[in-house]
């Protein structure tokens, strides 16, 4: 147990380590040429920039080396057999147990995690003036969250559970079982959750929205689903994304990006957004989920097996059914999850990188894309040229910086 915990604060802190060293080294140079080519694309770089990034670069590691922490702190202190046993007197039925459980042990962990989750969600973007969120709306969605998440967990965990109880090589059914709620979650999320916290409206502007819905003629998106949503109650940056699957699918503008950007410059982005729809970049994330699924639940339950053989006596958990071993497993969930980063980053700025292609192909939008890009940084506060060693490990974007470059030097192909 000395181990494993030594291990997670040692990640912590080489994870820091890193960031700060990265941050240190010197940037690429760059030929004069390009210099001279984006002279007017380039993103003013301030040190309040550089000290935001680096402060969500640090807040990352930190992030995970903590959630780590705190599930070692429920299993050491036998804080997790308690609510096992909180738990099981509270319900009447066997079934429901791990659902009570999971609640309990839901709030816990978001208690032990808040002073992270107040310090990276309200004290920082307060402080470099990108939002103007007031505590109590900001805690009123904290609330929300929690709320869907001991729901969404509840259901998750007791059909997890469920294959445990019933199942030797359980990994296989979780790991069936996790496909259609992936799809599920999917299709529900736009319609049901992101309402909870927002309002989305079609878009209100009349020429914009005609633009838009030719333009996605253009690139083949039949009765495109275009909304706007208020963002601004929670942020002053900038997003729009591609979301849902059927009857949910939609591409979504917040207000905010509907206010900074020009009309050229939402069309650009936008083009980049239905690159995400036409090419199915979705359902192409969800096959890479299947595959890395696969893998994580065979790991796991070996790794989970493990474990309880060695510490499961002295945590107090008696069998692998038992639900106070719900921690152990999540904690090799976040060591998976970190180990393989690389991996989810990379496919994610593959497709950011089509969508890119796409949307110039679409829209011939070169110079607006840019300029929307040099606004998404210094709206931001994001250093347009992070250290590449970060950019891999956990980017989910290729930097803006980066993007800038190749969007002025390529030539869309079709008239």
């Amino acid at each position: 147990m000395r181990k494993a915990l030594l291990a997670a604060l040692l990640i912590g802190v080489a994870a820091v380590a890193v960031v700060a060293v990265a941050q240190k080294a010197p940037a690429q140079p760059q030929s004069e040429e390009k210099k001279q080519q984006q002279r007017r694309f380039e993103p003013r770089v301030t040190p309040e920039m550089i000290r935001h990034s680096r402060i969500n670069e640090a807040l990352y590691f930190v992030a995970n080396a903590w959630s780590a922490a705190a599930l070692l702190l429920v299993l050491a202190t036998r804080l997790s057999a308690r609510l096992r046993t909180l738990a099981t007197r509270a319900v009447k039925w066997k079934w429901l147990v791990p659902a009570a459980y999971v609640a309990l042990l839901t709030i816990v962990i978001a208690a032990l995690e808040f002073p992270l989750d107040f310090y990276g969600g309200f004290v920082v973007p307060h402080q470099f003036d990108l939002t103007v969120q007031s505590f109590a709306s900001w805690i009123g969605d904290f609330g929300k969250g929690l709320g869907v998440n001991v729901v969404v967990s509840a259901i998750v965990v007791s059909l997890l559970y469920m294959a445990i109880r019933r199942v030797r090589r359980w990994w296989i059914a979780a790991w069936l079982g996790s496909l259609p709620l992936i799809i599920f979650g999917i299709v529900i999320t736009p319609l049901v959750i992101d309402p909870l916290f927002n309002k989305f409206e079609p878009l209100h502007d009349p020429v914009l929205r005609r633009d838009l819905l030719d333009e996605a003629a253009r690139a083949g998106i039949e009765r495109g689903r275009v909304y706007q949503v208020n963002k601004s109650k929670q942020t002053k940056t900038m997003n729009a994304y591609v979301t849902g699957i059927g009857p949910s699918a939609r591409i979504v503008m917040w207000d905010t990006l509907l206010a900074k950007l020009d009309h050229d410059e939402v069309l650009a982005v936008m083009g980049h957004e239905m690159g995400h729809y036409v090419l199915k970049h979705l359902w192409q994330g969800f096959a890479l989920a299947v595959v890395l699924t696969f893998f994580g639940f065979l790991a796991a339950q070996a790794l989970f097996d493990r474990g309880l053989r060695r510490w499961g006596r002295r945590w107090e958990i008696e069998e692998a059914a038992d639900p106070a071993g719900l921690p152990l497993l999540m904690l090799i969930s976040l060591l998976i999850s970190f180990a393989i980063s690389p991996i989810t980053s990379g496919f994610s700025r593959h497709v950011e990188h089509q969508a890119d292609v796409f949307g110039l192909e679409l829209t011939h939008l070169n110079e607006p894309m840019a300029s929307a890009f040099v606004k998404f940084a210094e709206d931001s506060k994001a250093n347009p040229r992070p250290p590449r060693v970060l950019e891999w490990w956990h980017h989910s974007h290729p930097s803006l910086g980066r993007r800038i470059d190749f969007v002025l030097g390529y030539k869309p192909s079709r008239r």
